[in-house]
């Protein structure tokens, strides 16, 4: 008979990328076992392409004064008889769904102060004290989409990022436009990464000749380009991590409100610039690093 499973998983874009190395481990060790999926509407869709689970749930976040929406939820939890849960959040409202479910499910999350730690630590961690093996790869190319065609050689440039921190996750956008039109130099196409809401004006005004596809690709099309480019140079940002999970080398920019410690691809193809405020990182730093980079994995241009 399969044990049922239940895996939590919520939050931002990028910290359900980080997590599909613990989805890719925990399928693996429940081979034969049902696993579901909890998470927002927003990664239904990716969650079951990704082919790790059997079923995936949409988190409504019923509110306490929701009263029908919640019990029926809580009734939802207790009738499956899940055997076990994965509580890769863990936060206030995950802790609540553990009361709702009660003591007849085993509930496995991170200690607490493992928060401080980045996702992949904070996974190993976990996984080794329950015996589980743990790779740590981003690789989602299994679901890669390929349509989108850019002249070779191409890299991505990533600007955006979320405003939790007042925009201190942001390298200044006249510096992506610097990069833009030193590739250009060297024959490497720019082409931008990012949501609908982002429009880049002056990096468009000063390299014309950047492929814009902000708002025009989805999340399967972001891996497949990160899959042909020569590298990704973004800030700590899902997209960014989108790109890596298609085997993309990146370059990912940091400020003190997000430190490599906490978040950013992990692996030899991956690495971080570290500056407490991006506004004083320079473009000259950043055109260096990539050179010793492009050296390093023989990426064959003249960067």
């Amino acid at each position: 008979m399969k044990n049922r499973i239940l895996i939590i998983k919520l939050g931002a874009l990028g910290d359900m990328v980080q997590a599909t190395t613990a989805f890719a481990a925990l399928r693996h060790y429940h081979k034969n076992d049902h696993l579901t999926l909890l998470t927002t509407i927003l990664y239904k869709e990716i969650a079951l392409k990704m082919g790790y689970f059997d079923e995936v749930w949409v988190d409504e976040k019923a509110k306490l004064y929701q009263v029908a929406k919640f019990f029926k939820f809580r009734n939802k939890l207790r009738q499956t008889g899940f055997n076990r849960v994965y509580d890769l959040q863990n936060v206030d409202r995950t802790k609540l769904y553990s009361f709702l479910l009660g003591k007849k499910s085993e509930w496995i999350a991170p200690n607490k102060e493992d928060c401080a730690l980045h996702p992949q630590e904070r996974f190993a961690k976990l996984f080794d004290s329950l015996g589980i093996p743990f790779e740590g790869v981003l690789d989602l190319k299994q679901i890669a989409d390929t349509d989108i065609v850019i002249p070779e050689p191409y890299a991505l440039l990533i600007p955006g990022a979320s405003m939790a921190h007042g925009g201190r996750k942001k390298w200044p956008e006249e510096c992506y436009a610097e990069i833009a039109a030193y590739l250009l130099t060297k024959g490497i196409q720019p082409v931008l990464i990012g949501g609908p809401l982002e429009n880049w004006t002056f990096i468009k005004e000063q390299v014309p000749e950047v492929i814009d596809l902000c708002g025009k690709t989805t999340f399967y099309q972001v891996i497949g380009l990160g899959q042909n480019a020569l590298f990704t140079l973004g800030n700590d940002t899902g997209p960014t991590l989108l790109a890596a999970s298609g085997g993309c080398p990146t370059l990912t920019l940091h400020a003190s409100c997000n430190p490599p410690s906490l978040g950013g691809a992990r692996g030899r193809y991956h690495h971080s610039l570290y500056k407490p405020d991006l506004r004083d990182l320079k473009v000259d730093r950043v055109i260096e690093v990539l050179m010793v980079r492009a050296n390093q994995f023989n990426i064959d241009t003249n960067i």
